[in-house]
């Protein structure tokens, strides 16, 4: 996408997983008082899994550095605005998850929500699964099979 971006647009809300290899130019598509939802930075992170080593550090950095920043005034000019989550923090919120599950559960029995791809794999073949996530080339979700 960050190479040849979508001849659609603009949209009132963009949903970015990437980070700093599609930010820009999800920020770019909103139209006027269209929302951004950051809610990860694949793109910033690296591919193999372990320590990091010197050259992920630096890479990281690098991505750090030039990530898009959205000040408060062009914010206010562009009247779009930047917002972010991180759904691991609301574990404990399970009434606004179930309420939201149940909407969300509405949406695609009515076919106005399409569900992405999913790729399954069995419990055993757990290190495939993780090795297909490393390697950066899988979309939708990944899902385990017990």
């Amino acid at each position: 996408v960050r190479d040849n971006p979508p001849a659609v647009g603009p949209f009132n809300a963009v949903f970015d997983a990437n980070g700093v290899a599609t930010l820009r130019m999800s920020y770019n598509l909103l139209a006027p008082t269209g929302r951004l939802v950051v809610y990860g930075f694949h793109s910033m992170l690296p591919r193999e899994g372990g320590k990091l080593g010197l050259v992920s550090w630096i890479k990281l950095a690098w991505d750090f550095v030039r990530t898009p920043r959205f000040g408060p005034m062009a914010l206010t000019s562009d009247n779009r605005s930047v917002m972010g989550f991180n759904l691991s923090y609301l574990f404990d919120e399970q009434e606004a998850l179930q309420e939201s599950m149940k909407s969300l559960l509405e949406l695609v029995n009515r076919g106005e929500l399409k569900v992405s791809t999913v790729t399954t794999f069995q419990l055993r073949d757990v290190a495939g699964a993780h090795a297909s996530l490393e390697s950066g080339l899988t979309t939708g979700k990944i899902v385990l099979l017990c």
